[in-house]
């Protein structure tokens, strides 16, 4: 990565090339309304509540898809994004240590920047480095979290989201009030080891039978000085971490106008700040070594969805939005004349993107989706190029379903053009990608399922890897990455649990993959497309639930995968035919949880086999184990919610990236009330 670890996130505003966008938007929008008038009559059965055990998201799937809902996250040891997605099958999540620290994911080794996470149904965008920052996004009021591989499973999916290998999608709850109960709201507060301090606020409010709203409000602050130890050969060092500390905001509205059954609009503007330090590598004897960098962000974003059923065949989504992001990242004793680094980087980016589905009879389906995004960096740095970047995502899908058997075939289509204000820009690249998949049931009532999947898809080298002074490469080739998986899941229920397993099987090619190499000397480096690499391994899942006897029940529920991610780039490489940096052979994670009407306790595990760094050194593999305990008390009009828990139970010490620990036993404590 070319530039230092976030502590948080990047989003975007608007500029005159982002105002045309809009107004394309909003002419779609009103050329729609004549269409809405045509409707078919459609007829709205009345609400009937079902009393069942709930089951995993499983069944029916026509590519591997993992998820977690409210009830699973409340039974985790987690506070971060990074913190879930670690308990999917086939993720990789490099976590520079921390609160603070930056966390992204590499879904089946293909890279953080082939995948692509979804926020309430629109992607967060960096231009600049191509990854995205798990740790800037909360989990309060979170409804779902899923992983896709491959394709997602909604019909009207953005193009943009389908051109990513993997797709990891956040999707907060919305408010279910009425005239009855006009609002809702929350208060929470976390404390625990190392300073943390987490207060945060929500309500919800029905303003009129059709519209209602949220404001979500958090602060997070921690000094991050957690202990850690060093160890060199016998030597033992008893260390304690520092310029590790956070100080953040988030708030976020939302609102919901659903004129009629069949019609919805949703909006959000989203708003986030703060300031953290930036942990550098402990290194032997100087493990205070570059522990004075800083960053500081700004993000804001508005976005807007409008959802229309036209007929009980069609089906329409329109959808646009707006970001701005500042970052700022401050090394007082980095060598140069000026004595010392403050850069400034801004990113805009705009993103208009619509999609229709007809069903053009009782077994197939089509349809269409179309995106433009246009991104903008401009920084401080001496001879920039101040780049901007138009994209264009256009993608058709077929669907054949019937009873037990179903199949898609789709076709992408890209178009990729950038400007610069100084220097050469990168070639204008176009490319047609395409996917097929089918999934069959031929035991139906054994609910044994069977599936198969192959897609193409490619990125754009970031801003960063071809206009970073001195660094980027404006020939850069786009890295192609190309997925085969077969599968199979298997579920089966009654009135006391359920039980449901899966296994994928799977073999991913990245090819002119993007990596930086000494160009001259050491101290001279250059973005080149040497990398190949070859990518096979199985994933698998295994989640069940059942009642003991009456109020008390057991859950558990694990994920296991075995990758082998091999550089193939050159034979005269010492790493060639070794496993790529970071990326273990073995890891998985696992949850059991017993939920009584007076306690609710849940152990979590997480491991990982061993890992090489980028000197192909060896990285040693770890566990970590955690407990927690929680309750709701009913109180009138209210409940109180308390949550202990004790994480990192056996103090372990572990890096997962090269010399950055990651935080030994810790605490935390919640208390909230609902009202």
């Amino acid at each position: 990565m070319l530039f230092p670890a976030s502590c948080y996130g990047v989003v975007h505003s608007v500029s005159r090339r982002g105002k045309g966008v809009i107004g394309l938007f909003l002419f779609f929008s009103f050329t729609a309304w004549p269409m809405m008038a045509q409707k078919d009559s459609v007829h709205v059965i009345s609400e009937v509540t079902v009393t069942a055990m709930p089951l995993p998201h499983l069944s029916n799937t026509v590519v591997p898809l993992q998820t977690f809902d409210t009830a699973n996250l409340a039974g985790m040891n987690v506070l971060q994004l990074s913190d879930v997605v670690k308990h999917f099958a086939g993720v990789t999540v490099k976590d520079y240590g921390g609160i603070g620290g930056l966390k992204t994911v590499s879904i089946r080794g293909l890279g953080p920047t082939h995948t692509a996470v979804s926020y309430d149904g629109q992607l967060m965008g960096d231009a600049q480095n191509g990854e995205i920052d798990l740790s800037k996004l909360s989990l309060d009021h979170v409804k779902e979290i899923s992983l896709a591989n491959g394709d997602g499973e909604d019909p009207l999916e953005s193009a943009r989201a389908f051109a990513a290998a993997g797709l990891l999608s956040v999707v907060t709850l919305q408010p279910h009030l009425d005239s009855l109960k006009r609002y809702q709201a929350e208060a929470n507060v976390q404390t625990g080891s190392f300073g943390w301090i987490h207060p945060s606020w929500w309500i919800a409010n029905q303003w009129t039978p059709h519209l209602s709203s949220t404001l979500y409000l958090e602060s997070q602050y921690a000094n991050g000085r957690y202990p850690f130890t060093m160890r060199n050969g016998d030597s033992i060092q008893h260390l304690q971490r520092t310029n590790s500390d956070v100080h953040l905001f988030h708030g976020e509205a939302n609102v919901f106008y659903v004129p009629d059954s069949l019609d919805k609009l949703t909006a959000k503007v989203y708003a986030s700040g703060g300031a953290c330090g930036l942990p550098g590598a402990v290194i032997l004897y100087n493990p205070y070594a570059g522990q004075e960098q800083r960053l500081y962000d700004g993000d804001y974003f508005l976005q807007a969805q409008f959802t229309s059923i036209l007929s009980k065949q069609s089906r329409y989504a329109l959808s646009a939005k707006a970001e701005d992001a500042t970052m700022r990242y401050v090394d007082p004793y980095f060598l140069n004349s000026s004595g010392g680094l403050d850069n400034l980087f801004r990113q805009q980016e705009y993103d208009l993107s619509g999609a229709f589905a007809q069903r053009l009879s009782q077994q197939f389906q089509m349809s269409l989706a179309s995106d433009v995004v246009f991104n903008h960096l401009s920084a401080n740095l001496y001879q920039f190029a101040q780049p901007s970047r138009f994209s264009s995502y256009t993608s058709i899908k077929g669907r054949y379903a019937v009873s037990w058997f179903h199949a898609e075939a789709a076709l992408l289509s890209t178009y990729v053009a950038d400007r610069v204000a100084l220097g050469n820009d990168s070639p204008h690249h176009s490319r047609l990608s395409p996917m097929v998949s089918v999934s069959a049931d031929p035991f139906q009532q054994l609910h044994w399922e069977w599936r198969a999947f192959y897609k193409e898809s490619f990125r754009m080298p970031t801003f960063n890897e071809l206009y970073y002074t001195g660094i980027g490469n404006t020939k850069l080739k786009p890295e192609t990455a190309q997925q085969w998986n077969v599968g199979s899941s298997y579920w089966a229920s009654n009135n006391t649990g359920y039980l449901s397993f899966s296994i994928d099987g799977y073999y991913n090619r990245v090819i002119n993959k993007i990596v930086a190499v000494p160009s001259g000397n050491l101290f001279i480096w250059s973005m080149l497309n040497l990398g190949l690499v070859s990518i096979h391994g199985v994933d698998m899942t295994l989640r069940g639930e059942a009642r003991v006897v009456d109020g008390i029940r057991v859950t558990m529920e694990g994920s296991y995968s075995y990758q082998s991610a091999l550089d193939k780039s050159s034979v005269q490489s010492s790493t060639y035919n070794q496993q790529i940096a970071y990326t273990p052979e073995n890891s998985g994670a696992a949850t059991a949880g017993i939920l009584m009407p007076w306690m609710n306790m849940s152990y979590t595990l997480l491991f990982s086999g061993f890992r090489y760094d980028l000197s192909h050194s060896l990285l040693p593999g770890y566990s970590e184990s955690s407990i927690s305990l929680w309750r709701k008390f009913p109180l009138h009009h209210t409940t109180l919610t308390v949550k202990g828990e004790l994480l990192n139970l056996w103090n372990e010490q572990y890096a997962i990236v090269k010399n950055y620990p990651m935080p030994g036993r810790a605490w935390r404590v919640t208390a909230g009330i609902e009202f």
